[in-house]
């Protein structure tokens, strides 16, 4: 049944496009007469359907305005509106960057600021004009992709000038391209508001998690509880926690931990480091930086058709990422790298099988599970990922 839509405290409430249509269908009949042809089929039925339809859109848009108050269901410009109230932006996409070698004739000074094309279609850009080459007829530069976000490019594929630039032959890039970073994720961005919410609070995990996570420079922290009564198997006591964290000044870290816990609670870690309490009476809390494992990688790949050049540094990329998500004390299993691997390419035809997929680390080589020790986070470096191409 149609009614006038309206708010309360229960949020909004709209008609649905069914009982729109029910409601201007009886409307146009008492207008119009109750033997008024609207059959499906009908043109005036079918232009009611219109107008309902209309309505519904609107009524669409509504819900997702009324909606995006709410940072968990906010999206886009939304969501990027709310930030500021808690002193935060949206990060935004940085741009890759290449280092160039120009050839061309010795000592002279290019009178525009070359551009490459990379064999991806992507366009390098030189910053400057005025670039002398040297005696041999070299300069060594760095250009910067045109297009933001993490775009790749192997070494020897920037190799053609979009357009000709007087004293200046012929370009390469010797070494891939060092990667940009795409726009930060309305999902992160969900949990940066989180954290900075959580951030003014007192006593709880988050509130511990979010205040450790605003010391500079620290990038990731993990919370163990033991809420029994007894030492648990990690050695931590009773009633007590463990701040694991990375990076940032485990003291400031100390004292962060120290005035977002709640009163009574025990610490437990490797780093027994002073603190102070408001009246300037010392203390001491207990923490653990969180242990990096960076695993190496052996794979065995077999080249078809697609394949071309840039689909090493691609993997390595996306391997890296991929770690990036694992957890403190998360075992890395070692097959859950298949798709990640074959997803660095696309959802098309993969343009390689793979042959041979181990890990090593601390001296075990497997194709099962690594185990993470429980304050340990396996990492994974774009150095240690050792491709090998196979016929």
């Amino acid at each position: 049944m149609y009614f006038t839509p309206y708010i309360d405290g229960n949020g909004v409430h709209i008609p649905s496009y069914e009982d729109r249509m029910e409601a201007l269908v009886a409307s146009y009949r008492n207008i119009f007469g109750a033997d008024v042809n609207l059959e499906i089929s009908s043109p005036d039925y079918q232009l009611l359907s219109v107008f309902a339809k209309a309505l519904d859109d609107m009524s669409q848009i509504v819900l997702v305005d009324f909606a995006s108050r709410n940072p968990q269901y906010a999206s886009g410009v939304g969501l990027d509106l709310l930030m500021p109230l808690h002193g935060l932006v949206r990060g935004g996409a940085t741009y890759s960057t290449v280092v160039l070698t120009l050839n061309g004739t010795p000592n002279a000074v290019l009178p525009a600021a070359p551009e490459a094309l990379d064999d991806a279609g992507y366009i390098w850009r030189c910053q400057t004009a005025g670039i002398q080459l040297d005696e041999n007829g070299q300069a060594i530069v760095t250009a910067i992709c045109t297009t933001p976000g993490a775009i790749p490019a192997a070494a020897g594929t920037v190799r053609q000038l979009v357009s000709p630039v007087s004293g200046l032959s012929s370009v390469v890039n010797a070494a891939a391209a060092t990667p940009g970073t795409e726009a930060e994720t309305d999902a992160s961005c969900r949990n940066r508001l989180k954290a900075a919410a959580a951030a003014s609070a007192v006593g709880s995990l988050d509130a511990i998690r979010a205040g450790v996570l605003s010391v500079p420079n620290v990038n990731a922290c993990t919370i163990i509880e033991n809420n029994g009564d007894m030492e648990d198997e990690r050695e931590i006591p009773g009633h007590s926690i463990c701040v694991l964290f990375a990076g940032g000044n485990a003291y400031d870290v100390a004292q962060k931990v120290f005035d977002k816990k709640a009163p009574g609670i025990g610490t437990y870690g490797n780093l027994e480091l002073p603190v102070t309490d408001g009246w300037g009476n010392p203390h001491t809390i207990k923490l653990q930086r969180i242990t990096n494992a960076n695993v190496a990688l052996t794979i065995e790949i077999r080249p078809l058709a697609g394949y071309d050049a840039t689909i090493p540094d691609r993997i390595r990329e996306a391997l890296v990422a991929y770690a990036g998500t694992l957890s403190v004390g998360q075992d890395l299993v070692v097959s859950s790298l298949y798709p990640v691997i074959y997803g660095a390419v696309g959802t098309g035809s993969p343009a390689f099988s793979v042959n041979l997929l181990t890990a090593t680390y601390g001296g075990t080589t497997t194709s099962g599970i690594l185990n993470a020790n429980w304050n340990q986070k396996f990492g994974i470096r774009a150095s240690q990922v050792q491709i090998v191409e196979v016929n």
